[in-house]
């Protein structure tokens, strides 16, 4: 299920942009993404598992249209 859902958004994501601070091209994870949804997917549940959670909100603008 993880899995699917982690594949579903980035098949989603817009090319040529860069989604975070890494500078990866949002073209280069579609490119690979039958290679990095799985282990993307273990280390999403390792995450949950031990109960950590990113503090994205140092790193995130909202915007309201």
């Amino acid at each position: 299920m993880i899995t699917k859902k982690i594949a579903r958004t980035i098949s989603r994501l817009l090319n040529n942009t860069v989604l975070g601070l890494d500078g990866i091209l949002n073209k280069a994870l579609k490119t690979y993404r039958p290679l990095i949804v799985p282990w993307l997917a273990d280390v999403a549940r390792a995450y949950f598992t031990i109960g950590y959670y990113l503090r994205l909100r140092r790193f995130i603008t909202t915007v309201i249209l």
